[in-house]
């Protein structure tokens, strides 16, 4: 999840992307509509089928993590059902649409153009929305290249006739389907290049790819701790403030993924944002209070923060045996994602 920090506040940029991607489907819809291509009732539907995808995708967390759930409810506002909950959403969202659009006796060929067109206009957003947010240029090629396929798919179905052949659109499906797989998923080297970068020959930098820069901080219990002296183990390097409403919700997740695979050489390095705590007991109180079992650091100057330009708070940084930056988490993060992002890592 990406967020944005605006003092106490966190924004969480993951709904608005999403908001953003409804906003273009159901964009696409109205130019049909206008063209009178579609009846016009169909895009109040769409817009009340994105309420309820973002309703589904949020809700389904009690389905796929009720322990979560009812050990903090506030959950429901930092961590979604994933994956599983965006399926779950697209299908029972694509239902509602298909069963309000029939109502309208469009017949079944026009509501499934119709369905389609939100749909690409849904998936061009998003896409762009990963360009934009990439952090190596082959990621920011890839995206990019995949928007403009999606965009192109999206004006088609847009601009397409109210009655199309099943074949024609079926085949137009496939070949972009098709299309999007070659790019998203076959790796152009970038994947090696990363692994290339753990074998000594990285620079120093924030990207996946590169160094992590090195630290040394004092601990909670008064020693002093660096990064590079976890080399040889993956490390999870937490930084968060007591005072952080997504922290409190994604810290015992960060314990629980510490718990799991401290055997197997994982590390999670807290590194508490002292500079910007109204009074240092609440570190004290905190850890405590969640009987936090990983080294917590104390970041009194603030230096560490600026160095890894942290904006947002909770921000993790997942770091490779050999020092190298594998990912990047902007917000807070459930056990699910930290340890697919872990397995990402281990192999």
């Amino acid at each position: 999840m990406y967020t944005v920090q605006l003092g106490t506040f966190v924004l969480n940029l993951e709904i608005v992307v999403y908001i953003l991607c409804g906003m273009a489907g159901v964009g696409g819809l109205w130019l049909k509509a206008k063209k009178g291509q579609m009846e016009a009732s169909f895009v109040s539907d769409a817009m009340n089928a994105v309420l309820l995808w973002i309703f589904i995708w949020k809700a389904s967390l009690i389905i796929v993590d009720p322990a979560t759930v009812l050990e903090d409810p506030r959950s429901f506002i930092y961590f979604s059902g994933g994956i599983v909950g965006g399926w779950l959403a697209t299908l029972v969202s694509c239902g509602f649409l298909l069963y309000k659009g029939l109502r309208t006796n469009a017949g079944i060929k026009a509501v499934v153009i119709w369905i389609s067109a939100m749909l690409y206009g849904w998936i061009t957003v998003w896409l762009l929305a990963q360009c934009l947010l990439a952090d190596t240029f082959a990621e920011v090629w890839k995206y990019a290249l995949s928007t403009a396929v999606s965009a192109f798919m999206f004006v088609i179905q847009i601009r397409s006739a109210r009655i199309i052949e099943w074949r024609r659109l079926a085949a137009n499906s496939v070949l972009a389907a098709a299309v999007l797989a070659a790019i998203l998923l076959v790796d152009y080297g970038g994947r090696s290049a990363e692994l290339q970068a753990g074998a000594g020959v990285a620079e120093v930098g924030l990207n996946k790819g590169q160094q992590a820069p090195d630290f040394k901080l004092a601990s909670l219990d008064g020693s002093e701790i660096s990064l590079s002296d976890y080399r040889g183990r993956t490390v999870f390097v937490n930084f968060w403030a007591s005072w952080c409403p997504p922290c409190k919700v994604e810290m015992p997740h960060m314990e629980k993924l510490y718990a799991t695979y401290r055997e197997q050489d994982v590390v999670v390095l807290s590194v508490n944002m002292t500079s910007t705590e109204k009074n240092g007991r609440n570190v004290l109180s905190f850890v405590g209070d969640r009987g936090l079992t990983f080294p917590v650091l104390l970041d009194e100057k603030g230096d560490v923060m600026s160095q890894y330009r942290v904006r947002s708070f909770p921000t993790t940084f997942v770091i490779d045996s050999e020092g190298i930056i594998r990912d990047r988490m902007l917000g807070a993060v459930d056990f699910a994602g930290m340890e697919r992002r872990l397995k990402d890592v281990l192999g």
